[in-house]
């Protein structure tokens, strides 16, 4: 590990987490995904205070967060597939890119991840991704990748993520491709 990673602990919640811990979550997922290649509004974006709960709080539901002296510099969140119907129909709509079969009650959703932009390129979004999906009862996990975060995309493609497909959303100004990881996840 680099310096300061050593500094930056991990903190596991299932099922709900503070309130402390989901301001800075929300504030970090603002900053994040408001700006490119995302440009997402940030009203919207703030949402994630109430639907994050409720994903942490369902099946399958798990919250990383990575703290650097005290804040939350980065997080990944999930749930399992069976609890969003949304991404059931988007992959069940995709013509898939590879031979996978994606049972809902047997995969995880990485639902969201983030890292704070000062911290980015230590490891920090990796780690959070392995505590995510350590220990897991599910035998697949899937995410959706923006097709405009191209470097994101092949990030996860040298962890080992592998596209399923891809999806117009947004109306059809956005681009979503589905990649899927059998687990365990040992990158």
């Amino acid at each position: 590990m680099r310096g300061i990673d050593r500094e930056v602990s991990y903190v596991q919640f299932e099922h709900a987490a503070p309130d402390d811990t989901w301001v800075e979550i929300t504030n970090l997922f603002v900053s994040s995904f408001a700006a490119p290649p995302y440009n997402e509004s940030p009203g919207e974006l703030e949402s994630i205070e109430q639907w994050g709960r409720g994903q942490l709080a369902s099946p399958g539901g798990r919250l990383v967060a990575a703290s650097h002296h005290g804040h939350v510099i980065g997080f990944a969140l999930s749930q399992r597939l069976d609890q969003d119907t949304s991404w059931q129909r988007r992959l069940n709509g995709m013509a898939p890119a590879q031979d996978a079969v994606i049972t809902p009650s047997r995969t995880v959703i990485v639902q969201e991840l983030a890292v704070d932009e000062s911290f980015r390129g230590r490891g920090i979004a990796k780690q959070c991704v392995r505590e995510l999906l350590s220990n897991r009862t599910e035998h697949d996990a899937v995410l959706g990748v923006f097709g405009q975060a191209l470097q994101v995309r092949e990030m996860y493609g040298r962890w080992g993520f592998l596209e399923l497909g891809a999806s117009p959303i947004y109306g059809g100004t956005v681009t979503l491709h589905a990649l899927h990881h059998r687990l365990p996840w040992t990158a």
